[in-house]
């Protein structure tokens, strides 16, 4: 029964249901860890993330704090009703409580109803505030692509 409870958790990640399938799936009750493995395939209402590897951490209560994608992760965010973005990177980072999301190793995002985009090193983008900043390197630079009318 313990498991099925834990299950169940790893699969509440905050309001709404998200639903979670891959190769391989392991709950560590002393970090307090999910770690799903294998073409990972997470999903709540319009929010998609595929990865090799997603783990969910939890608090003593087994609330969800924060996500983890590893390895060619591919995204669909909704910000809100009028912005979806799309993109990729090596390491997503998503933090629950404070709705930071970093990507991190050549991160691209596109939003879907402008064709505007940024790419970098790493994207930090805020899903409360909707603040981003942008990090690249001496290799890539950081790219902009801003619709002007």
């Amino acid at each position: 029964m313990r498991l099925i409870s834990i299950l169940f958790m790893a699969v509440l990640v905050f309001a709404g249901e998200l639903k979670i399938s891959s190769q391989k799936f392991f709950y560590d009750s002393k970090k307090l860890v999910s770690v799903f493995e294998g073409d990972v395939n997470a999903k709540k209402d319009k929010d998609t993330i595929i990865a090799d590897v997603l783990k969910v951490y939890f608090n003593k209560q087994r609330k969800p704090l924060k996500i983890e994608a590893i390895g060619n992760v591919k995204f669909t965010i909704a910000m809100d009703k009028n912005s979806t973005y799309k993109g990729r990177c090596q390491h997503l980072f998503y933090n629950i409580k404070t709705g930071d999301v970093l990507l991190i190793g050549n991160a691209f995002i596109k939003k879907i109803e402008t064709n505007e985009s940024i790419s970098g090193e790493k994207i930090k983008i805020n899903r409360l505030t909707k603040d981003v900043e942008v990090i690249g390197n001496s290799k890539k630079p950081v790219n902009i692509i801003i619709k002007v009318d």
